[in-house]
């Protein structure tokens, strides 16, 4: 489930269009969903049915620099939802903070449908405790990273309401930081509304031609990257890395990609010391996707290992990325690895391009 990180980037954004470009709004959801036991070692759980009411707050563009972006008009703002796990004696409950992005297509029509990805940080009220919660094997952090993406369908009535309905898909981990940490995943399903504080106007503007709109249909990129794992001596240990891809353009909103990292883990060598053969050499191969938002980049790779330490099980593995173009150059965000529905760490990083 981690290929739904998306998402995206934990940061909120204090800066605001002219008032002409954007309307504001707020929105209320109920939520409801099921948990998905994606590991044998989280039978105890048992079946869950997640409940959660949230409560966004966002703005709407409406000028035609956003329907050049992406030939819609894209939505996106902080959400705040109160969960309730069902499972109170294992899972308890959770408060999960978002910053999303939401491309809104047919905005200027009555009917219009669009897609949400956001990410953030939690807060959850009963984590793994090998004495007085040994069965909760999904978190063992009263925080943690939580990622959202999915659809929404969005019917405009009475000028400024919608009604909302949304499905989704959820997750929470800690990024591996601290084990257990086999992470919530649970699709939900919403319905609330919307209310614009003023009557939106979308014009119904002709398409524009990505390849002739855009100066980068080649980009390389180069990257370097930092994290830390908490091995069993709970010592932080950072350790550093240096990413480098090739991305083709083939849609307004969709780059190709192909590339290489290399990883210096300082978690390996931790663990060598502690009687498991391991030189914290790692180096990787592979080919990816990534969604142009704008200034904000998500890139989905698969990869697998042409090097690693003899104590890494794993052949292949999963990489994540969310940054924001500072410039045509400068770029810097998260990212997450993984290897299948286990995240193996989050990573800060700085980037440029070419």
């Amino acid at each position: 489930m981690m290929r739904f990180c998306l998402l995206f980037i934990l940061m909120f954004s204090c800066t605001w269009v002219n008032a002409q470009d954007y309307t504001r709004y707020l929105s209320g959801q109920i939520n409801y969903g099921s948990i998905i036991l994606h590991s044998q070692e989280l039978r105890p759980i048992g079946a869950s049915n997640p409940v959660g009411i949230s409560l966004d707050y966002g703005k709407h563009k409406s000028s035609q620099k956003a329907w050049d972006a992406c030939n819609c008009y894209p939505r996106s703002g902080v959400s705040l939802t109160i969960w309730d796990f069902d499972n109170r004696e294992v899972l308890g409950y959770g408060v999960t903070s978002l910053y999303y992005i939401q491309p809104v297509f047919r905005a200027d029509q009555r009917f219009s449908f669009s897609i949400r990805a956001a990410a953030g940080v939690s807060v959850q009220s009963n984590p793994y405790d090998e004495e007085k919660n040994p069965d909760n094997l999904s978190y063992s952090t009263y925080w943690g990273i939580p990622l959202q993406l999915g659809v929404v369908a969005h019917y405009r009535f009475n000028g400024n309401w919608t009604i909302d309905l949304q499905a989704v898909l959820n997750h929470i981990s800690n990024g591996g930081l601290s084990e257990p940490n086999k992470g919530i995943n649970w699709p939900t399903l919403s319905l609330g509304f919307s209310r614009y504080f003023t009557v939106p106007l979308f014009e119904n503007r002709a398409k524009t031609d990505w390849d002739k709109a855009t100066s980068d249909l080649n980009r390389y990129d180069i990257s370097t990257f930092t994290t830390y794992h908490s091995p069993s001596s709970r010592t932080l240990i950072f350790s550093w890395g240096l990413e480098a891809k090739y991305l083709r353009r083939v849609s307004r909103l969709s780059n190709l990609s192909v590339g290489s990292e290399y990883l210096f883990d300082n978690q390996k060598v931790s663990r060598s010391q502690e009687g498991l053969e391991s030189d914290g050499h790692n180096l990787g191969l592979a080919i990816g996707h990534e969604f142009v938002l704008g200034k904000i980049l998500f890139a989905q790779q698969f990869a697998f290992y042409l090097i690693k330490p003899e104590s890494q099980l794993n052949d292949v593995y999963q990489r994540y990325t969310i940054v924001y173009r500072i410039n045509e150059r400068l770029n810097a965000g998260v990212g997450l690895k993984s290897h299948g529905h286990v995240a193996d760490f989050g990573d800060f990083r700085l980037g440029v391009s070419f």
